[in-house]
């Protein structure tokens, strides 16, 4: 059965379709889930703040509809597999070949990987358009047809929850392309954040990623080739000193972003927690988060035992540079009681 469409849920206006999906075969149902609407929550925060342990925590509760990995790598056929009855087969098939080509974690973080680990959206947006990973007008149709789809084939009772760090620095401009949104901002101190940051890029740069390759054809296209992947080992390697500039950049400029915006919204669109938090009080911060979105708790879920910080290992290098991140971000260094005084390695 399709979800019912016209439910009390809102997103954008624009009902135009990608003109490039027309040949995959998701494209003849595509009419059928035009007029479902839905009001996205997202999870935003900078990259390797937690995103991925609160999504998935959430998602473990049942209360929400997500979109998965299955749903990224097979995205030109979820609506088609699911109308068919083929979505279990589809699923238990991407299973068989997570296995034959030996796919178990991330590895950038040991999470356990799997078709239904909950992943960003930002993906499908790179994979179908091109270009950016984040929300833009240009892609804005198939951001909005993927709400749609997952919508279409999830349980329309309940709410789409989205997560993608690749827009926590615009977050304002998502609240434009997705009217009636709710955030859950999820910090994390920004020099652990820097650290981790670099570690996953050398890990995907300098090593093969396969479950990276299955989400993204970019990926494999560029480390596939020599000349690519030797420029990218050059551009991440420690000697030049290029990618950690451009990391602390990146995070000074999208944590400074949101302390100068963050008053734009009103505190019914939002909530915030930090990492620290969610995993020295697992239960108390995911409480918070229920309430917020008024809904009560049945899970039964032990947050305790879902949610475990992991060994911290500081880069030196990002340790040595831990004053100037902070000088660069002190409004939101002191406002979330981040400080560089014994700094956890």
């Amino acid at each position: 059965m399709m979800a019912a469409k016209g439910t009390n849920l809102l997103i954008g206006v624009n009902s135009m379709q990608p003109t490039d999906l027309t040949s995959n075969p998701d494209s003849q149902y595509l009419n059928e889930i035009k007029d479902i609407k839905v009001a996205p929550i997202f999870i935003l925060g900078d990259q390797r703040s937690g995103t991925t342990l609160l999504y998935k925590t959430l998602a473990d509760t049942g209360y929400f509809n997500v979109v998965r990995a299955y749903h990224i790598i097979k995205y030109d056929e979820i609506l088609s597999n699911h109308i068919n009855k083929r979505e279990d087969l589809a699923i238990r098939d991407l299973e068989e070949r997570f296995k034959e080509v030996g796919i178990s974690d991330r590895k950038i973080d040991h999470v356990a990987a799997t078709p239904s680990l909950p992943e960003e959206y930002g993906f499908i947006l790179k994979n179908v358009v091109g270009k950016e990973l984040f929300i833009t007008p240009r892609n804005l149709p198939t951001f909005q047809q993927l709400c749609r789809k997952i919508q279409a084939i999830s349980d329309p009772a309940k709410p789409l929850l989205l997560k993608n760090p690749w827009d926590f620095p615009q977050f304002l401009q998502v609240k434009q392309f997705a009217r009636g949104a709710k955030f859950i901002f999820i910090h994390r101190h920004p020099v652990h954040v820097v650290s981790s940051k670099l570690k996953a890029s050398r890990s995907v740069i300098y090593g093969w990623n396969e479950y990276t390759a299955m989400l993204s054809p970019l990926y494999r296209e560029t480390l596939s080739n020599p000349i690519k992947r030797s420029l990218l080992r050059v551009l991440v390697s420690k000697s030049l000193g290029l990618s950690l500039h451009q990391t602390i950049k990146s995070s000074v400029d999208a944590i400074n972003y949101y302390m100068e915006s963050i008053n734009r919204l009103s505190p019914l669109e939002y909530i915030s927690i930090r990492y620290e938090d969610l995993c020295s009080a697992p239960a108390a911060t995911i409480k918070q988060v229920m309430n917020f979105l008024t809904i009560e708790d049945h899970s039964g879920l032990d947050y305790s035992q879902v949610i475990k910080p992991r060994p911290l290992n500081l880069l030196p290098e990002v340790q040595n540079r831990a004053s100037s991140i902070q000088q660069r971000s002190k409004a939101y260094f002191d406002y979330y009681g981040y400080g560089i005084q014994h700094l956890p390695l």
